[in-house]
């Protein structure tokens, strides 16, 4: 994870580079888009509630490829935030998930008996899931945006199921079925791993395995989290077990 500082040395950096017209200086470049994306991630994650948080996410909406002062308000709102701590939530929303995650499978048990026999959710496949486990979260997590688009990686593009941008947070599920066992389970999420890149900081792979298809599931959950790399931590969650 960079520093705020190096955000700002990577902002005068770009500005050097920008070009000029009769008219105006204008700053574009994928560098520049990177370098967008990268600082709004940064203080979304370590200074959430802060209105030049939100400030800085509404200029660079517009700033590729506009004028240089929006890049110098970008870097003004950076310098602002330099001798400012970060606001870290992320052991919180660690145990929150944990929590959700090992205890999912009791949860859809408990939803199963309800009073009069009235309708209730069944969770048959993924997208139920992705129903419960969404509705769950909200309950903690304010900004959750649901099936968040991944860059290409391998020829194809993905979705996520849900992204938590407060956290810098990505989370996959999966549910077993046959012919969604340990070996394909595994190379599925592998792909996924290895898309996400520096994508985020932490990945998390929550597989319901209801039906009791995965034979190992302690050495899935090794093989996967070993996948982390010091730019994206994997955590694996699997229930019931």
């Amino acid at each position: 994870m960079k520093t705020i500082q190096e955000l700002i040395d990577e902002g005068m950096k770009i500005k050097s580079t920008c070009s000029h017209t009769n008219m105006m200086t204008i700053v574009s470049g994928d560098t520049y888009a990177e370098w967008l994306t990268y600082c709004e991630r940064f203080l979304r994650q370590h200074f959430p509630d802060d209105p030049q948080t939100i400030e800085f996410a509404d200029i660079a909406k517009k700033a590729n490829g506009n004028s240089i002062d929006k890049l110098d308000r970008l870097i003004g709102i950076l310098k602002a935030f330099s001798d400012m701590p970060p606001i870290s939530h992320h052991s919180d929303i660690d145990i929150i998930i944990e929590k959700i995650c090992t205890n999912f499978h009791k949860c859809t048990r408990a939803i199963l008996n309800r009073h009069a026999d009235r309708t209730t959710l069944e969770i048959n496949d993924e997208y139920d899931v992705q129903d419960l486990l969404g509705g769950i979260l909200r309950l903690f997590v304010n900004d959750i945006r649901p099936e968040d688009y991944v860059p290409s990686y391998a020829g194809s593009n993905s979705r996520t199921d849900f992204y938590l941008p407060e956290y810098d947070t990505y989370i996959e599920t999966k549910m077993t079925r046959d012919g969604l066992r340990d070996k394909e389970i595994g190379e599925e999420l592998s792909v996924d791993i290895a898309r996400y890149g520096d994508k985020c900081q932490t990945l998390v792979c929550f597989i319901y395995d209801k039906g009791s298809f995965l034979k190992n599931p302690y050495g899935l959950i090794s093989d996967l989290e070993s996948l982390s790399t010091d730019r994206v931590n994997v955590k694996v969650y699997i229930t019931p077990i």
